[in-house]
């Protein structure tokens, strides 16, 4: 007798990508990545793509950008205005705005009183006015031209209140405790808000939904569910799940997971006063979960449960069996501790960070997707050859 059990590999289907949170640096990363995924021909073909924080950044500007692509021979061959776009974008001092000024202004102190609004909106309009402005979750699901599917893109934010992943996307807003609700007129700069609200700076985004009916969830009708509902506190995704794999490991097949997240690092003296021993000790947890689901991610890569591939900030790129030209010794070193922040990053940090997600991209696709690129992907384009081939110039471009 059977039991009728398919293994998940039988039953998932679909590419799906997966970009993790870390302010303008994870952005920047992405970028070099979602480059070279175009140069392989394998950017048109995914069916999701799953951001946070910093991801969530990029994969926005991209939603917006993805209807205006030229698609020719597999590749999207105006690719250089979104990454231009994006570039511009993180030239820009987006924190220190919302975190003083705009507080020092009288005309938004009337809002920042209120329990219902906080600096993170202000961070929402610093998205609405200069990285996605007038688009809607709606907007997402346009018809695009043939041939040219657009992606599922879900903006993953952390309900402060059911502690789970909150997904913001065309078709549902919601998460598996309270429910979902199709929320089409909703701003996609609040979605990016609300999953890039880095707890130590930002305050969480809250969202009043008085009207809207949350179900299917597990609280079901419940008046706890209808009183979580209608104000809805949210935090940056990375709080529970930084890589963005929650929405999409029990659906797909293939998983890409591009991570520019911060490597945990060690310290010597982690202090003796009680603020420094608490941020210690919260770092020290948040790396333990992170560090499992990578673990976990991999071996799921190792025993055939998906297909695709990790890379991350941290990455060596002599660990992938064929590879390019990368980073490694004290330029990696450096990579490690560029900062996650959401201020101006220079022309050189942007190149070589684009540089390190471009290369180890290339590496991870080489070694372990070879039956989803074609084998004459080509070598692409570095976003810097320069940079790439000169450790000395790339580290001092970096700080270094």
């Amino acid at each position: 007798m059977t039991s009728g059990y398919q293994p998940l590999k039988n039953r998932a289907h679909g590419i799906a990508l997966c970009l993790s949170g870390g302010g303008f640096r994870a952005a920047l990363f992405h970028l070099g990545s979602l480059r070279r995924l175009n140069e392989s021909q394998l950017l048109p073909k995914v069916e999701t793509i799953t951001s946070v924080s910093g991801g969530s950044i990029a994969s926005a500007l991209l939603a917006k950008h993805w209807p205006t692509f030229n698609l020719a021979n597999g590749v999207f061959t105006n690719f250089d205005a979104y990454e231009t776009a994006l570039r511009q974008f993180c030239t820009r001092d987006i924190r220190t705005g919302p975190l003083i000024w705009d507080r020092l202004d009288p005309k938004n102190w009337p809002m920042l009183v209120s329990d219902d609004h906080s600096a993170t909106d202000l961070l929402a309009q610093q998205y609405e006015d200069h990285l996605v402005p007038g688009l809607k979750l709606g907007d997402l699901v346009q018809p695009p031209p043939p041939g040219k599917p657009m992606p599922n893109f879900i903006f993953a934010a952390s309900n402060l209140q059911t502690g789970v992943s909150f997904e913001q996307c065309a078709d549902h807003v919601g998460d598996y405790q309270i429910g979902y609700a199709n929320l089409p007129d909703m701003r996609v700069s609040d979605a990016v808000a609300a999953s890039s609200a880095f707890p130590i700076a930002f305050p969480p985004l809250i969202l009043k939904f008085e009207s809207v009916k949350f179900g299917g969830g597990k609280l079901g009708s419940s008046d706890l569910q209808r009183q979580l509902a209608r104000r809805i506190v949210l935090t940056d995704g990375g709080v529970y799940d930084n890589l963005g794999l929650e929405p999409v490991w029990k659906t797909h097949s293939t998983v890409l997971c591009s991570d520019g997240g911060k490597p945990f690092g060690i310290v010597e003296d982690p202090g003796e006063i009680i603020t420094s021993r608490l941020l210690r000790s919260q770092d020290v947890i948040g790396n333990q979960a992170l560090a499992l689901r990578k673990r976990w991610l991999v071996a799921s890569f190792e025993n055939g449960v998906y297909g695709g591939s990790y890379w991350g900030i941290a990455t060596e790129i002599e660990g992938y069996p064929h590879h390019g030209t990368g980073y490694g010794g004290k330029v990696l070193e450096q990579l490690r501790n560029v900062r996650t922040d959401l201020n101006p990053f220079t022309d050189g940090e942007q190149l070589v960070l684009m540089n390190h997600g471009w290369a180890l991209t290339d590496a991870a696709l080489r070694s372990y997707c070879t039956n989803l690129v074609s084998t004459n992907m080509g070598g692409g384009i570095a976003p810097s050859a320069a940079l790439l081939n000169d450790s000395a110039a790339a580290l001092k471009a970096i700080g270094g």
